[in-house]
């Protein structure tokens, strides 16, 4: 019973990331609603000179566009993610595409990093209203980071959120 239910959502998580992963073309849309162990943790810097800080300053953690499970609103006969995402050394950036382009919504804080040597990533991160929350590569694919409502690792299956989870956007060829 539990796999039938793990399948399903698999699929449906794979049925909305090929419809989702399009740029959005009308400018007067809107959007609804809102492993391995690691071998390296990367805390977000304090704003400070130093020399370290502005290398990292360049440094984007997890590269590409992603977008949310959750579809957000419906266009031209085509469904959209709630967001697009992109990941810089120190944010989490939300927003949504217009004319092929990535337009800022909002920004969460990264508290922590980690990346295991299979290149599975652990990301932990901050809200505006305070809210901690966790990004994890999935087992089973890493085109798919799960979130969770939380940094306890032991709460995870628990606060798992799929409409939250993202899955890496790829340019149609």
């Amino acid at each position: 019973m539990m796999k039938k239910h793990v399948s399903i959502i698999i699929c449906s998580l794979l049925v909305m990331i090929l419809l989702g992963c399009g740029a959005r073309n009308d400018s007067n849309t809107d959007i609804i609603g809102g492993s391995d162990g690691p071998t390296s943790v990367y805390l977000a810097p304090k704003a400070d000179d130093s020399k370290e800080t502005e290398e990292i300053k360049n440094e984007t953690l997890i590269t590409g566009t992603w977008q949310t499970a959750s579809m957000g609103y419906e266009y031209d006969g085509k469904v959209y993610p709630e967001y697009y995402v992109q990941f810089t050394d120190t944010d989490i950036n939300y927003g949504h595409m217009k004319d092929g382009e990535f337009v800022l919504d909002h920004s969460d804080k990264i508290s922590s990093f980690e990346v295991s040597e299979s290149d599975r990533y652990k990301v932990k991160a901050v809200g505006s209203n305070g809210t901690q929350y966790s990004f994890q590569t999935a087992e089973i694919d890493s085109d798919i980071l799960e979130y969770h409502e939380t940094w306890n690792e032991e709460d995870f299956p628990h606060t798992y959120r799929g409409g939250a989870s993202l899955s890496k956007c790829h340019s149609p060829e």
